[in-house]
């Protein structure tokens, strides 16, 4: 199975701000999906080179390279990486950056409306109307990783410049509708699995929690996630184990353990059908990959 490129050079928060570099400079390797999630902050995303699928709030979308998009607050929003070579930037940011103090004119008048009744995805291509975008989102990227004396100051206005783009093509979009109700218990559910992950879960265990029957249950799956109950757990366990993986040296049998699995071997098949290497060979080339990339730190 193709895996999907991640960074470990991710920066650190800059005023609630976290640059995500995925590039052919700057790579290493990942599992082949980003699982369902949603966040407080606002996403930019461009991709690179390769195409993806995205599903935003039970929407699916086909991801190209050069296209761009704002992912906005609380969308529920996962990726699933089609092939090699995939080479992406992204960025989320806390609105406030550019809102500044609540009830200002900032929050009122640009930012609290787009986070509110904007869509929740607004795309973004290579059209030369779009053009301002991708600058602005160039501009971030490029004075996160200089760092000039004060820039977050140039930050916050080429962020200005990027909602107000997004703001400017929302209003042509469908507007946000009410979060409904029975995608609010899946990502209640989704939560619930998350701090469950060690523990074993039945399909009877996660309908309870959103309290709808299990065929009610599978069907609210399929309409947001795509995938059934048990499919997105799978993943999702698999993509926690692939973090641990990159980001500790904690032994194998103890990732798979704390993920769910019922024995290392069990952990290592599964492992391998979805991202296409073993455990081990999986940790070798993540720290083949980022060692240059320590070095060059130094």
């Amino acid at each position: 199975m193709p895996k999907a490129r991640s960074s470990p050079k991710t920066s650190p928060i800059f005023f609630d701000l976290i640059v995500n570099d995925i590039t052919e400079q700057n790579q290493w390797v990942s599992a082949s999906f980003i699982p369902s999630h949603w966040h407080r902050e606002l996403e930019a995303f461009w991709m690179l080179a390769g195409n993806a699928s995205m599903t935003v709030d039970g929407i699916q979308y086909e991801v190209k390279a050069g296209d761009g998009f704002f992912i906005n607050s609380e969308a529920l929003h996962a990726f699933d990486f089609s092939q090699e070579g995939i080479q992406y930037r992204s960025f989320l940011f806390d609105p406030g950056i550019v809102a500044g103090a609540p009830g200002s004119v900032f929050d009122t008048v640009y930012v609290r409306p787009l986070l509110e009744e904007g869509p929740a995805l607004i795309k973004f291509t290579q059209a030369p109307g779009d053009a301002l975008f991708f600058q602005a989102f160039h501009r971030v990227v490029e004075l996160c990783r200089d760092e000039p004396p004060a820039y977050e100051f140039a930050v916050r206005e080429a962020l200005s410049q990027l909602m107000m783009e997004a703001r400017h093509k929302g209003q042509v979009s469908p507007s946000r509708q009410a979060t409904a109700e029975q995608e609010e218990r899946v990502k209640s559910v989704l939560q619930w699995m998350e701090s469950h992950l060690r523990e074993p879960i039945t399909l009877g265990d996660i309908s309870r929690e959103i309290s709808l029957c299990p065929r009610a249950c599978q069907k609210a799956f399929q309409k947001y996630l795509h995938c059934s109950p048990m499919e997105y757990l799978q993943r999702r366990r698999i993509f926690t184990a692939a973090q641990r993986l990159c980001l500790t040296d904690d032994p194998i049998t103890d990732i798979a353990l704390d993920c769910g699995f019922s024995s290392s071997s069990y952990f290592s098949k599964q492992f391998k059908s979805q991202t296409g290497s073993t455990p081990k060979d999986y940790r070798t080339a993540v720290q083949s990959a980022i060692q240059p990339v320590k070095e060059e730190s130094l």
